[in-house]
């Protein structure tokens, strides 16, 4: 799980910090997960760009969402060090990388909701793409499956969501999940406006989706 690549998305953070609040809370349910599944987390992507109050780059001027594809251990380090580490992870025969998460605020959309890429014109791979997102739009209002999107734009091609598959494992699913700046809504209500306190359940949600997802017995 990654947050903040975007300096001025401070949303992603109070998601990211809603996820690990879940994660290492008393909740039986996180210590289910705990005892499962290990979590990477890197709460902020960028340091150097939110340090200078920069809207979208990095210290050396550069989307760094966009460096991806061949990052510089220079210029882009962060990007390197995180790519070395999946690729890592991705080769070792002993773990199953099943998850690629990176959390960013939008500015026009409401909702949360995510970028997935398509696999391959593949109906059933793209089902499976998609359980965790139905189990998320179950279980988190704020999240709108139907605002989630199948992005293959050009621009795109060096965000972590595009060009990381290349050293993960055929399973692993890798997400941008956005939230608006603004608000969300249901069918059944009017825009709600998104609070700090409303951005933290969004990540935890998110964290108590995975116990769905692996169908893990959690002790009452």
């Amino acid at each position: 799980v990654s947050a903040r690549v975007h300096p001025g998305e401070t949303p992603a953070s109070y998601m990211c910090h809603g996820l690990l609040d879940f994660l290492i809370g008393p909740d039986p349910a996180a210590k289910a997960l705990r005892k499962a599944v290990t979590f990477v987390v890197v709460p902020m992507l960028n340091p150097d760009g939110v340090f200078l109050g920069n809207y979208r780059c990095s210290t050396s001027g550069v989307d760094l969402n966009r460096q991806w594809a061949e990052p510089s251990e220079t210029l882009d380090p962060e990007n390197y060090h995180v790519k070395d580490l999946l690729r890592s992870m991705g080769s070792d025969p002993g773990i199953s990388l099943d998850f690629v998460l990176d959390l960013h605020a939008h500015s026009t959309s409401m909702n949360a909701f995510c970028y997935v890429n398509l696999l391959d014109n593949d109906m059933a791979k793209m089902q499976k793409e998609l359980i965790f997102l139905r189990l998320l739009a179950n279980n988190c209002k704020m999240f709108s499956l139907n605002n989630s999107r199948v992005c293959c734009d050009p621009t795109k091609v060096g965000t972590g969501r595009r060009a990381l598959p290349e050293v993960l494992e055929e399973h692993t699913h890798c997400y941008t999940m956005e939230v608006s700046f603004f608000c969300y809504h249901t069918m059944a209500t009017r825009p709600i406006p998104f609070t700090m306190q409303s951005y933290i359940q969004c990540g935890r949600t998110t964290a108590q989706t995975f116990v769905d997802f692996y169908k893990l017995a959690v002790d009452v």
